[in-house]
């Protein structure tokens, strides 16, 4: 199946849903609305057609205006990949846990929680995964992190 065949299976399936879609190099991406994403993610691994089976990966983003979750698929019986985005806004950033879906968002989703404060409703164990149980200082990964143990590097003009 090329990029441009799954494009149109997730534009026709989620017209008013999507808030872009395209193809970015050879594979097919979607930023799709905050609300909507777990219904995305659904729909793409249990279509037939489509089948993405693996989150291969899954990473945070922290912009000047919003965070941004990122969800690489993959599907091994039709050997085709693409990409999820989700942007979530500074004063809210929260959205549906991916593990209902891929059981393997589970750890990603942890330490996207304890390093960028993203929030992730009805994920079955947010514990710290990297940070200690007992971290109080913010969220490391986020550009406006100011811990005791940060260095800040010079300017290079």
């Amino acid at each position: 199946m090329t990029s441009e065949e799954i494009k149109k299976i997730v534009t026709e399936k989620f017209p008013d849903k999507l808030k872009e879609a395209k193809i970015l190099g050879f594979e097919p991406s979607f930023i799709v609305e905050k609300g909507t994403v777990l219904e995305v993610c659904r729909f793409v691994k249990e279509s037939k057609e489509l089948s993405f089976d693996l989150l291969s990966c899954m990473s945070g983003a922290d912009y000047p205006d919003r965070f941004e979750m990122v969800y690489l698929l993959f599907s091994f019986s039709r050997k085709h990949k693409m990409s999820l985005k989700v942007q979530l806004p500074k004063d809210n950033p929260e959205v549906e846990s991916a593990t209902a879906v891929w059981k393997g968002a589970d750890w990603y989703e942890r330490e996207i929680a304890e390093l960028l404060g993203i929030k992730f409703k009805n994920h079955p164990d947010l514990r710290p995964l990297l940070l200690p149980e007992d971290w109080n200082e913010g969220y490391p990964l986020r550009k406006d992190w100011t811990g005791k143990d940060f260095i800040k590097m010079p300017d290079v003009k």
